[in-house]
């Protein structure tokens, strides 16, 4: 694949200040360029709403209040921070339903668990953990406990979102837990919250008992969390979000700040990468991860093959809106994988013959439809390739 390797020169000055503010802390040279690149930002209510979009507002106004740009007005400035203290009380609110969750069900089921992004890698590796927007929360959980905890959390007021229309009959929660690998519910604090049964599409990277027993105690204030050992979570959000293009900026931060903690050693990452079958992943996202934190040029003989294909479509997400990341996502080699170098040639192939198979696997909509007593379920798998085409039909090819 040629990959053409765009240069900092070539951005636009909101993206280019954006990407260098992408971190905890800034060094003199970073703040430096920093200052260089406020002067050329024409729009600074632009340039707010792009922070805000990609996620790193509160840092951003962090640096910029420490940095006081003499370009940035003091109005512009006291908007970030309104916008910013919005942004934080969102986080606190997403942390109270954390513990919410934990308290209430939890740890009264005495259910294993694993939290991953989201509140508690923030908890754990910002020095400020208000500063990271988290926008829901995300547990992986055992597939043969997920009908138990549904119920459970319905009884106790969280709401079904995906499925929108979960019922809460022993019957539709266990075949929702046979067919569906994520299910989201609404908290009674109005937070999302996706229950994993899954880490990957397929299983083919990770083995979800594996991810479980692997789990360690993770402190926050008077509360403790089963999370990812950090290496093993390095090496997750380097596959998670090469998956799509890095296109949210705080996920930058999220390696900077992992890197900055004590317990971060680059040879057990690399080390975990290797048994992961993603050691070029992790490479090529720190390699990106080091050329965005430069403010000069970035030399391309610095640059693997896979670094600057990398770097090329993950500024190309960057620039665009969330359509072109959808555009960019249907190229994909396979869900799992944006680049045809991170794939095994048998997990290719597993996910290809797969597909000959997903036609004919039921979704939640089948059994809301047509409710079936688990005796009777197999019937879905017989007739729903012509459900399926009826809907298409039926709704002129929009369904999804």
């Amino acid at each position: 694949m040629t990959v053409t390797l765009i240069a900092p020169t070539q951005l636009d000055p909101c993206l280019r200040l954006l990407l260098l503010l992408a971190r905890l802390h800034l060094s003199e040279e970073q703040s430096r360029a920093a200052l260089a690149l406020c002067e050329g930002i024409d729009d600074w209510e632009v340039f707010t709403r792009r922070a805000q979009e990609r996620f790193i507002l509160p840092l951003v106004y962090r640096h910029l209040r420490r940095l006081a740009p003499p370009s940035l007005p003091e109005e512009q400035l006291e908007l970030m921070k309104l916008h910013s203290l919005n942004v934080l009380q969102h986080n606190l609110n997403v942390t109270a339903a954390l513990r919410d969750l934990v308290k209430e069900l939890l740890h009264p089921l005495e259910l294993q668990h694993v939290f991953f992004k989201g509140p508690t890698l923030a908890g754990r590796y910002y020095d400020e953990p208000a500063m990271r927007f988290c926008q829901d929360i995300d547990v992986l959980i055992p597939h043969e406990r997920m009908a138990e905890l549904l119920g459970a959390a319905l009884k106790s007021g969280y709401t079904p979102l995906d499925p929108e229309a979960l019922s809460d009959d022993s019957t539709s929660l266990a075949f929702v837990a046979r067919v569906q690998k994520v299910v989201t519910l609404v908290s009674p604090r109005r937070v999302a919250i996706e229950f994993h049964q899954r880490i990957d599409n397929i299983g083919s990277i990770y083995d979800s008992r594996q991810v479980l027993a692997l789990a360690e105690p993770m402190r926050m204030a008077n509360n403790y969390f089963s999370v990812m050992p950090t290496a093993e979570l390095f090496v997750y959000i380097c596959w998670h979000h090469t998956k799509h293009y890095w296109s949210h900026l705080h996920w930058l931060v999220d390696l900077d700040a992992i890197q900055r903690h004590p317990t971060f050693d680059l040879d057990a990452v690399l080390a975990c990468a290797e048994r992961r079958n993603l050691r070029a992943t992790v490479e090529a996202s720190l390699e990106l991860f080091n050329a965005l934190a430069t403010p000069g040029l970035w030399r391309e003989e610095a640059l693997s093959e896979h670094g600057r294909e990398m770097l090329a479509m993950s500024l190309k997400a960057m620039q665009g809106d969330h359509q072109v990341e959808l555009a960019m996502r249907r190229q994909k080699v396979t869900p799992d994988f944006s680049f045809s170098w991170q794939a095994r040639p048998a997990q290719s192939l597993r996910w290809k013959l797969l597909g000959w198979t997903r036609l004919f696997r039921p979704s939640y909509a089948d059994y809301q439809s047509w409710p079936l007593p688990p005796a009777w379920q197999w019937l879905y798998r017989v007739t729903r390739p012509f459900r399926e085409s009826y809907v298409r039909l039926t709704s002129g090819g929009s369904h999804k």
